[in-house]
């Protein structure tokens, strides 16, 4: 009978670990399941901000997009003005350079004048200018009219 008392107790020690083993493993099923939940939440958080970060990209790219073509349509527009700009200003390079072409004639009177001024007579501004005879009277006759 003793062996029989002591085999129940045994029986009933073991039964009891089992039974404490098992809220244990319960107790942690749960906790597990709790953190299983946790991590979903926090998966679909990461894929909803996913999708939004995609759908800001995907508007940033077609706003990018616009830009680009805009810029360069107004790349194209300033190449535009600038060609025409150097178009320009090769020709006033070329009436400049005409004008000077033309300059070594008034150059000529200029200094005629000047001579008229400091006294010089006909035959010195034919000498000096390489004026015609006529010219050279006339621009001494119109500087003494002016005094």
């Amino acid at each position: 009978m003793t062996y029989s008392i002591v085999f129940i107790a045994i029986i009933f020690i073991l039964f009891i670990l089992i039974l404490l083993n098992h809220k244990k493993a319960n107790a942690r099923f749960n906790a597990l399941e709790t953190q299983i939940e946790s991590y979903e939440f926090i998966i679909n958080e990461l894929k909803i901000t996913s999708q939004q970060q995609q759908s800001d990209l995907t508007s940033k790219d077609k706003a990018l997009k616009t830009w680009q073509l805009e810029h360069k349509q107004i790349s194209q527009q300033l190449e535009h003005r600038i060609k025409v700009l150097q178009d320009k200003l090769t020709q006033s390079n070329e009436n400049i350079a005409q004008i000077q072409q033309q300059q070594p004639e008034d150059k000529l009177y200029s200094r005629a004048q000047k001579m008229v001024k400091l006294g010089a007579d006909v035959d010195e501004l034919v000498r000096e200018c390489e004026l015609p005879h006529a010219e050279a009277e006339i621009l001494i006759s119109m500087y003494k009219n002016k005094q």
